[in-house]
């Protein structure tokens, strides 16, 4: 009773106002709960699986050294961390619908208990497997900024279309400026070549931009926006809040 009690302080829980063996609302909230946290682990992993493949480049998982990516191909550099997240993220979201369908129980001897325990047992320990495994993985996550740069310019400057019709928009009309860009856009994808020189073919983009405009307004650096101020103040909310359970995990621990 001793060890419920410090767990439920700690989870900031307490007895049930109603005391009743049917209701199981309050356990299939708390698997939901489980299933969220391992959906956004799981799209974590998923994302830096993905950015770790040979042909992106642009983030690694670390590999310590040793690691053994294949049996018969030893230049592999798998991401396993970020491959079990997902796994393990598949089967915590499996247990959400079977947590719901254990809180439709009849009465007060339904025998739905011992499978909502089960469910919630596997869920606490498989989310606390992947949690783990987050935190190795964003801890000493590697990044290429070059491989992130040559990935922008994979295009020819196509990436950054938006910004040349907003401007000639200034000009000709939106939908004008549209169909204008349109063509060079399309005329680059199916021949190749770079964008700004296909723009800089058509007389009625150089009676409004220069080269020089047109290379300004192409340069992905131009448009990331609020995206690193909304990332450091994401990440400072994410570190106070840390330090918050911190702090309430040590007072609990200092009082049990």
């Amino acid at each position: 009773m001793e060890l419920q009690d410090n767990v439920a302080n700690r989870l900031g829980l307490s007895a049930m106002e109603v005391p009743a063996r049917s209701i199981a609302d309050h356990f299939a909230e708390y698997v939901c709960v489980l299933g969220l946290l391992a959906a956004t682990g799981g799209k974590i992993g998923r994302e830096i699986y993905t950015l770790m493949k040979t042909e992106y480049g642009e983030v690694e998982e670390p590999v310590p050294a040793g690691a053994v990516g294949s049996s018969t191909m030893p230049q592999k550099r798998n991401p396993q961390l970020c491959q079990d997240i997902a796994n393990i993220a598949a089967q915590i979201r499996a247990l959400v619908p079977l947590a719901l369908e254990m809180a439709q129980c009849e009465h007060e001897a339904d025998g739905t208990g011992a499978v909502m325990y089960d469910t919630l047992s596997s869920a606490s320990i498989l989310l606390g497997d992947l949690l783990e495994r987050v935190l190795l993985v964003t801890a000493k996550l590697q990044l290429h900024p070059k491989r992130m740069e040559g990935n922008l310019e994979l295009t020819g400057g196509l990436i950054s279309a938006e910004a040349i019709m907003l401007e000639l928009g200034k000009a000709l009309g939106r939908q004008v400026a549209h169909d204008v860009v349109y063509e060079a856009a399309q005329s680059v994808a199916v021949e190749g070549g770079l964008f700004a020189d296909r723009l800089m073919a058509d007389d009625r983009v150089t009676a409004h931009l220069s080269r020089a405009a047109i290379d300004a307004l192409l340069e992905p650096r131009r448009h990331v926006g609020l995206s690193a101020e909304i990332a450091a103040r994401g990440a400072l909310t994410a570190r106070q809040t840390a330090a918050v359970i911190t702090v309430k995990q040590a007072t609990h621990r200092s009082g049990s």
